[in-house]
């Protein structure tokens, strides 16, 4: 981007994304070297551009969410206080997964700097997230899977429902069709097996009960 084009950007912000007001902040910022000077020639406030700037520095697939609306500006840079990618992705995910207000999200980072300890464990104890709780997807896949899952999708500026049937398409040339008949069937056995299970230990039970004298 060209400091013409980046000024044009800059000029009505409201009708960018921030992606974009981030790379015509970053054009500008290589030209004049400072936030304060770019406030002076814009008339725009340097905790503005600065803001913009460094979500603008987080990972491509977490921009997109904040593009996309999933995350606001001000969780965009909460997220961007944390050093390392790993965690910023981790961070980035609970914020749309558990929908981390602003004020939670500065807490979280905040008791994580100061405590100098992991991120898993601030969100476990204070915003009350569990990485062992299961979640169905065609099977049930643990949290790191979930989240590697996410990272990719997001990266392809997708969401990870999509991204999976897609793989799910791509990597099993199946009729789709047909295997949800497949399991539909097999639930239905095992809702037999069940019932027919239930009923024998009802008949076990009343024969007991009859040898006992209690029937």
């Amino acid at each position: 981007m060209d400091v013409k084009t980046a000024t044009e950007y800059l000029a009505d912000p409201t009708k960018r994304k921030a992606s974009e007001i981030g790379k015509a902040v970053d054009t500008l910022y290589q030209e004049h070297h400072s936030y304060k000077a770019i406030s002076q020639e814009l008339g725009i406030s340097p905790k503005f551009l600065s803001k913009r700037h460094r979500i603008f520095q987080l990972p491509e697939g977490i921009q997109w969410k904040i593009d996309e609306g999933y995350i606001g500006i001000d969780r965009g840079y909460q997220i961007y206080r944390l050093k390392k990618e790993d965690d910023q992705w981790l961070l980035a995910f609970t914020i749309v997964e558990e929908k981390l207000s602003t004020k939670e999200c500065e807490d979280v980072v905040n008791a994580m700097l100061k405590q100098n300890c992991s991120l898993e464990e601030v969100l476990g104890t204070s915003i009350g997230v569990r990485f062992d709780k299961i979640q169905p997807l065609l099977l049930p896949v643990g949290f790191d899977i979930r989240l590697a899952i996410c990272r990719a999708a997001w990266s392809q500026s997708e969401n990870w429902e999509d991204l999976c049937y897609k793989l799910i398409r791509q990597g099993l040339d199946v009729d789709i069709q047909g295997v949800a008949s497949q399991l539909r069937a097999l639930a239905a056995d095992l809702q037999k097996a069940g019932s027919k299970e239930g009923s024998a230990r009802k008949e076990a039970e009343s024969s007991s009960y009859q040898n006992k004298g209690v029937i």
